[in-house]
């Protein structure tokens, strides 16, 4: 028997534990298997465990019921099994299949609850770990095409129903709540349990399946031996290969490209002259034949733009070309519309 000043909690205190830990788990940034998660969530399991044995005792449901027959505060401890199976999938045990297993049977006995209170009327899931494997037939388009149709119907009335539980969840906060807002809250809360249960029985079968052809090859000697038994293996002396095709040519002529001159400078510089790339060497005025004669330069300059405006008025086809193109070029380009990036 508890002390004298020992409190013991009540319904409502266990079931604000459990669902209060829950939103722990959804919101929390640590990791699954950090020590602080695996106390705060065994502590919540202990509080749902201890919550639905205080339900049993109470017999607060029965088969014969309807849920129109439950009181506004007690339709939220329908919740219990749904929240403490989830709760219970997150345990970092060594025996995983154990806890898939009690997983399963909190979420089915939630789904059978809500059926025999008619808040569902979805058919539990067949154990498909219970039977086996069975052989796969020609695919069925016409099932395919409604199990598709019934996916995307479903998809939307989960988006629907989160945007009212949003809703609701607000109204409830408040201080004075009208009955059937919170019992609207607490049936479309169990309404959403029963898709969420739904996709983790699904996910716990699958689980199972796993973990029984696991313990199979086990028993069947193809258990991996443990990494700390592992004999101790002599390193083998690293062996370096070669990326190129030959390192020889690499270290002579570069990485598998030409990387060695095939002209001077000089013949570069004449190539460019021919192409017309650049000018004849004295064919144009420039900075350094000014500087070096300054009156020569001018009149070589007078000179040159004589030559230009009489081949102009004798309609010289290449001069006329050239002074169009490059009154094109002006037009293109204005001054000072070069990189104005870094101007203030």
């Amino acid at each position: 028997m508890a002390e004298a000043g020992d409190k013991i909690p009540t319904l409502s205190e266990l079931y604000q534990d459990l669902w209060t830990t829950y939103i722990f788990t959804e919101n929390t940034n640590d990791s699954t298997s950090s020590q602080d998660y695996q106390v705060k969530l065994r502590h919540g399991i202990q509080s749902g465990e201890k919550a639905i044995h205080m339900v049993n005792q109470l017999h607060l449901y029965s088969d014969n019921e309807n849920i129109d027959e439950v009181a506004t505060n007690e339709v939220r401890y329908l919740l219990l099994p749904a929240i403490l199976g989830y709760l219970s999938t997150l345990l970092n045990v060594k025996e995983r299949i154990e806890v898939v297993k009690k997983g399963k049977d909190y979420f089915t006995d939630f789904l059978r609850l809500c059926k025999s209170y008619e808040v569902t009327d979805v058919n539990l899931p067949p154990d498909s770990t219970a039977t086996g494997p069975t052989g796969k037939g020609p695919p069925d388009l016409i099932a395919m095409s409604r199990q598709r149709g019934d996916k995307i119907k479903k998809f939307q009335e989960q988006k629907e129903r989160a945007k009212k539980l949003k809703d609701l969840s607000v109204e409830v906060e408040k201080d004075h709540v009208d009955d059937e807002v919170k019992r609207d809250y607490y049936l479309t809360l169990c309404q959403q349990w029963v898709e969420k249960s739904l996709e983790e029985l699904d996910s716990l079968n699958c689980e199972v399946t796993m973990l029984k052809f696991r313990e199979q090859s086990i028993q069947n000697g193809h258990e991996e031996p443990p990494k700390h038994k592992k004999d101790p293996q002599k390193k083998q002396a690293f062996r370096p290969f070669i990326i190129t095709k030959d390192m020889i040519q690499k270290q002579v002529y570069g990485a598998g490209y030409p990387s060695r001159p095939v002209m001077t400078v000089d013949e570069f510089y004449e190539e460019r002259v021919r192409d017309g790339t650049f000018q004849a060497p004295g064919s144009s005025h420039s900075m350094q034949d000014w500087a070096n004669d300054p009156e020569k330069d001018a009149q070589a300059k007078e000179q040159e733009d004589s030559e230009k405006e009489k081949k102009i008025e004798e309609d010289d086809e290449e001069t006329l070309q050239k002074a169009r193109d490059w009154d094109e070029w002006k037009d293109d380009h204005r001054r000072g519309w070069g990189n104005r990036k870094n101007m203030g």
